[in-house]
Order: structure tokens, then sequence, then C-alpha cells
């Protein structure tokens, strides 16, 4: 079994009648047994920099783009996470997809890791964005590019997971 952990980069809004644009994916699969990297992916994915758009304004080169990324996600089963999965960048990809007429890729599951680390870690490093748990521990700053932010979120798991595992 793998785990895909991905991450999306948007556009943010200028007014509330603008809608955020996906501007990269990244992913990295681990094998579930050890946590190990065993392939990466990552690709712009920018709509208002590609030539043809479609009629609800999205570039069709960038949907090929989602779509093919979402596939690679998608692979034998794969289990997706990330931090803020399920609230932010899955709704990012199901109003993408919803743009062309199609229904999101189907996961084998979700680990969607702020509400895991709310549950368990709590407050111990504040508002748990993955900019704070890298500062907490120690593991530099989140550079906001999807392939960089998917690796430094799953140091952040490990540092945690291991943390709660000293203390009880």
């Amino acid at each position: 079994m793998e785990i895909v952990f991905y991450d999306l980069e948007t556009s943010m809004p200028e007014g509330k009648e603008q809608s955020r644009e996906i501007l990269e994916f990244g992913a990295v699969v681990l094998s579930a047994k050890g946590l190990v990297e065993v392939d990466s992916y990552t690709t712009p994915v920018r709509p208002s920099v590609m030539n043809s758009r479609n009629a609800a304004g999205t570039s069709s080169g960038a949907l090929r783009l989602l779509i093919e990324s979402m596939s690679y996600c998608t692979q034998a089963g794969r289990i997706w996470a990330g931090h803020n999965i399920c609230e932010f960048d899955n709704v990012r990809i199901e109003e993408a997809f919803a743009s062309i007429g199609r229904p999101m890729p189907e996961a084998a599951g979700f680990i969607d890791t702020l509400p895991l680390l709310q549950r368990t870690f709590g407050q111990r490093a504040g508002n748990l964005k993955l900019s704070t748990l890298a500062a907490y521990f120690s593991l530099g700053k989140q550079e906001h590019r999807s392939l960089p932010d998917v690796r430094m979120n799953i140091k952040v798991l490990k540092r945690c997971a291991t943390v709660l595992l000293l203390v009880f």
C-alpha cells in the first residue's frame, strides 16, 4: 500500500467574485511500510498562462495537467494525505473538475494531517499551520511551493509522531 502526500499552490483572489486558481501541484509517494519516499511528481497548473480556454474560462491545458496529477494520485488504490486537504486542496480540485463536468477522482482513503494534529498534538505548536509547525521543529521556512511543502509536511508529521510516542 502507498500513501500519496500532495499539496496545491493557489492564487489569492483579489475580490469575492474571483476564485482561487490552481498554480502548482506536487506529490510524494511513500510506502506505507517504513514511510519511505518511493516517487515524487510536480507540475505547474496555471490556467491563466495557458493558451486555449474552455467555456468556463479554464484552460484545457491546465485541466489536462490537473487530471494527469490526480491520475497519479489514484494509481494502485493510493491513500491521499496532506495538510488541510479536506477543507482546502480537495475543494479546489473538486471545483476544477466540476468546471469541466467531471467528478473528482476517488481516493482509497484520506489522511488530513491538520485535524489529525488538532486531535492528537493539540496547541503545543500554536496554530498548527505548516509554517508554524516547521518553525516549532526547527525544520526551516515553508517555501510555499508544492513539492517542498509536501516534504515539509511529511517531516512535520514524523516529528509530531515522535513527540507523541515519547510523551505517552
